[in-house]
């Protein structure tokens, strides 16, 4: 992304974290970057690229500094937690991703990058693939919840909504495991 793009995305974030996603437009965009809406299309050629790069950059910040040198399953629940916060961190933050493009920063390092230590821990990459997509699945589901203050308010009547949350990625996990287990003994026996 070059310089120029760069600042669009960090101002369309502000604008977003100020505004919301509804009222997020290219014309309020260009207004606050004190520039013709045009000049926005010689860096991204719709509002839903913009949208991707603005989901690609909050991505980067969260999970790069992450320890990805960890167990699997450790992996897996410090992913979930840090980006359901990053998610919550950024008002219409799951609406923004659920609603974005990838960018080629999404399809060649990030996506990818969140399967490797489930690679690396012998999950077939296919299975990897699936299950952090599933595990992003649920996290940006519940957290389109948690950002609808009516549904909020009635998830938080019925249960600790932080208590369920981690209920549910501790069940994923726990499926993950026993998805593991036949094929570390296909493993064995083709060693044996």
């Amino acid at each position: 992304m070059t310089p120029g793009a760069e600042h669009i995305v960090r101002v369309a974030l502000g604008l977003l974290d100020r505004d919301g996603l509804d009222r997020l437009s290219t014309r309020r965009l260009a207004a606050a970057l004190h520039i013709q809406g045009p000049s926005l299309y010689h860096h991204f050629r719709n509002k839903a690229e913009l949208l991707g790069y603005m989901a690609a950059s909050l991505l980067r910040r969260r999970l790069q500094p992450l320890d990805r040198a960890v167990a699997w399953d450790v992996w897996l629940r410090t992913l979930a937690h840090a980006t359901r916060r990053m998610i919550l961190e950024c008002r219409d933050g799951a609406r923004l991703l659920a609603s974005s493009y990838p960018t080629e920063a999404m399809r060649e390092e990030l996506v990818p990058g969140v399967a490797e230590p489930l690679i690396a821990a012998g999950f077939p990459p296919r299975v990897a693939h699936e299950s952090t997509a599933c595990l992003a699945s649920f996290v940006i589901g519940w957290t389109i919840n948690e950002q609808n203050t009516r549904m909020r308010q009635l998830m938080e009547r019925m249960l600790d909504v932080d208590a369920a949350f981690a209920n549910g990625v501790e069940t994923f996990i726990r499926g993950m495991a026993a998805l593991r287990q036949p094929q570390r003994a296909a493993r064995r026996r083709r060693k044996g």
